[in-house]
């Protein structure tokens, strides 16, 4: 197994464990496109979400080795995906190599200075965002004195400001002890375990595609809420937030002096039910803005910091995509679009796979929690 790699087979198998439950999406390629061959999940009940699936790993491997029976997955060979909250994620910007080898070091001085933890306990990967063959910029003509103050153009003062002499670079990685305990479970479930890769890249290829534009994926979890701005297909910033589905429940008891258990059924009732109570911006129910606004408030701060980075080209976000299994509660891209004047979606993490036409009912109902299991499917195909 290699953090962040793998090699290709005949099928290719996603699987997304998270406070929720776990949930997996078995591909095949198709002439270049994904083909689904089969998918299931299983909710942890209320009692298990308030741990970690982490916490025992042999009782998860348990529950995943079952869930793949129950699917008839064929492959044994599998792709993770770290959770978003427990993996470190930077740009950097390093002098250009001839190569990546020699850029390591350089890659890794910078790092050491901002990791959670000393390098040698976490397993880290870097995508270059920039070519590392371009050796220098293409020339210009060069412009005198007067015609570059017309054009407000303030020429470099040395030939090492310029950026075609530095290459950006995405520097992601985990803490080798969480690398060990996914190891663990997949272990004790029967599978190899091919790659572990990052939720961000995951949605990427399941929501965004070949979109280059800036765009927020809204990860809506059971527990937590996690924000990715992505600018041409590369995540360039991450946020968590611990609030989640569960924040609602927690309040519907509160106000209906309800058990957990029947909080929960209400909760999930509430796009069809009648006269859901009052309603706020975007026709949401007024129950779910206990939840929704500290998550306005963080999304109004990631655009903030996203405005404000260096080495990123566009500074402001064009769209935002909602997904995650507590997406599905009612009006929530609306209250958002609302909220932010920004075009808001609901991601389909099918649009790119191919399957039966009589699936589409189903697929549509479970499409937001699948999401990250379909894009780590979905990694090895060309």
């Amino acid at each position: 197994m290699a953090l962040f790699g793998g090699s290709k087979s005949s099928s290719y198998l996603g699987v997304d464990i998270g406070a929720g439950g776990i949930k997996v999406v078995e591909l095949s390629g198709d002439k270049g496109r994904p083909k689904l061959m089969t998918y299931g999940y299983v909710e942890f009940s209320a009692q298990d979400a308030v741990g970690s699936p982490f916490d025992d790993p042999k009782a998860t491997g348990t529950s995943l080795g079952g869930l793949m029976k129950a699917a008839g997955v064929k492959t044994t060979q599998a792709m993770a995906a770290l959770p978003l909250s427990s993996v470190f994620s930077a740009i950097i910007a390093v002098p250009r190599k001839k190569d990546e080898k020699e850029m390591k070091p350089l890659i890794d001085a910078q790092v050491s200075k901002l990791t959670p933890l000393p390098l040698q306990e976490m397993i880290t990967y870097s995508t270059f965002i920039d070519d590392i063959k371009q050796s220098e910029e293409p020339k210009k003509k060069k412009k005198n004195k007067k015609e570059s103050e017309s054009e407000g153009i303030k020429e470099p003062k040395t030939p090492e400001k310029k950026p075609g002499n530095y290459v950006r670079v995405l520097v992601t990685g985990a803490a080798k002890t969480l690398v060990q305990k996914y190891i663990s479970i997949f272990k004790q479930a029967k599978l190899e375990l091919k790659a572990i890769d990052t939720e961000s890249f995951a949605l990427i290829r399941s929501l965004v595609g070949k979109d280059r534009s800036a765009i927020m994926i809204l990860d809506l979890g059971t527990k937590r809420t996690n924000l990715t701005i992505v600018e041409k297909g590369i995540p360039v910033l991450t946020r968590s937030i611990n609030i989640g589905g569960m924040s609602v429940t927690k309040r519907i008891m509160e106000q209906m002096g309800m058990p957990e258990e029947q909080a929960e059924r209400m909760k999930r009732d509430l796009g069809t039910m009648e006269g859901a109570g009052p309603t706020v911006a975007g026709g949401m129910p007024a129950i779910l803005e206990s939840m929704m606004h500290p998550i306005i408030n963080e999304i109004q701060y990631a655009f903030q910091l996203y405005a404000g980075m260096e080495l990123t080209e566009f500074k402001k976000v064009e769209k935002v995509i909602i997904t995650g299994g507590t997406s599905h509660l009612p009006r929530i891209p609306e209250y958002l679009s609302e909220t932010l004047n920004l075009n808001v979606y609901r991601g389909d993490p099918w649009a790119r796979v191919v399957f039966p036409s009589d699936l589409r009912p189903v697929l549509d109902e479970i499409g937001p929690r699948m999401s990250v299991a379909v894009g780590l499917a979905m990694r090895d195909i060309e």
